[in-house]
C-alpha cells in the first residue's frame, strides 16, 4: 500500500517534471526565435547604417565641391568687377583732366586777348591824349578822348571781372578735385567749397562786372577821319 503511494507520487512528479521541461522548451524555442528575429532586425539596422554613412560621405564630398566652385566663381566676379572699376575710374580720371585743361586753356586765352585789347586801348589813349596835348582842342577830340576812357574803364572792369572768374574757376576746380579724391579715395575731404553759389551772389549785387556780350567795341561814328582812328587802332 505504501509503495503504491510511492508510485503514484513518483508518477505525478515525473508527469509534473515532463510538463516542465515541455514548457521550458518551448519557452527557448520562442526566446531562439526572438533571438533570431532580433539578429535580423540588427544586421538589417547594420545595413541601414553602412547606407546612411555613404550617403552622409556622398554628400559631404558633394558641399565641398559646391563650396569650392561657389568660390571660385565668388573671386572670378570680384576680379572682374574690380577691374571694370579701375577702367572706369581712369576713364573718369582722363574725362576730369582734360575737362580741367580745357577750362584754363580758355581762361588763358580769354585773359592773353584781354590783355591784348587793353594794351591797346592804353596805347590808343596815350596817343590821342598826346595829340590833345600837342593841337588845339576840338570838340570831337574831346569826344572821341572821354569815349576812350570810358572803354578804357570798362576793360579795366572787365579785367577785375577775367581776375574774379579767375578766382572762381581756381575754387571750381579745387571743388571738383575734392569732390572727385573724395567718391574714388579714402582720405577725407575737410570741407567742399561751393563757388558756384559765392558767384551767384556776387553776380546778383554787382551786374556791371560781367563782360560785355554783344558790344566789344564802340561803333564808328559817319565820321572818315573817326573811322580811320577806329579801323587803325582796334582792328586785330
Amino acid at each position: 500500500m505504501e509503495l503504491e503511494r510511492s508510485m503514484d507520487v513518483s508518477r505525478r512528479q515525473s508527469k509534473e517534471h515532463m510538463c516542465r521541461i515541455t514548457d521550458l522548451q518551448e519557452e527557448l524555442r520562442h526566446r531562439e526565435h526572438h533571438i533570431s528575429d532580433l539578429d535580423k532586425e540588427v544586421q538589417h539596422l547594420r545595413e541601414n547604417i553602412s547606407a546612411l554613412t555613404k550617403e552622409l560621405e556622398f554628400k559631404g564630398k558633394e558641399i565641398l565641391r559646391i563650396r569650392s566652385e561657389s568660390n571660385q566663381q565668388m573671386r572670378l566676379h570680384e576680379q572682374d568687377l574690380n577691374k571694370r572699376l579701375e577702367k572706369e575710374l581712369d576713364v573718369m580720371t582722363a574725362d576730369h583732366l582734360r575737362e580741367k585743361n580745357i577750362m584754363r586753356a580758355d581762361f588763358n586765352k580769354t585773359n592773353e586777348l584781354l590783355k591784348e585789347i587793353n594794351a591797346a586801348l592804353q596805347v590808343s589813349l596815350e596817343e590821342m591824349e598826346e595829340k590833345y596835348l600837342m593841337r588845339e582842342s576840338k570838340p570831337e577830340d574831346i569826344q572821341m578822348i572821354t569815349e576812350l576812357k570810358a572803354m578804357l574803364t570798362e576793360r579795366d572792369q572787365v579785367i577785375k571781372k577775367l581776375i574774379e572768374d579767375n578766382k572762381f574757376y581756381q575754387l571750381e576746380l579745387v571743388n571738383r578735385e575734392t569732390n572727385f579724391n573724395k567718391v574714388f579715395n579714402t582720405s577725407p575731404a575737410v570741407g567742399v567749397i561751393n563757388p558756384l553759389a559765392k558767384q551767384k551772389k556776387k553776380n546778383d549785387k554787382s551786374p556791371t562786372n560781367s563782360p560785355p556780350q554783344s558790344e566789344a567795341f564802340p561803333v564808328a561814328s559817319s565820321d572818315p577821319q573817326r573811322q580811320e582812328w577806329f579801323a587803325r587802332y582796334f582792328t586785330f
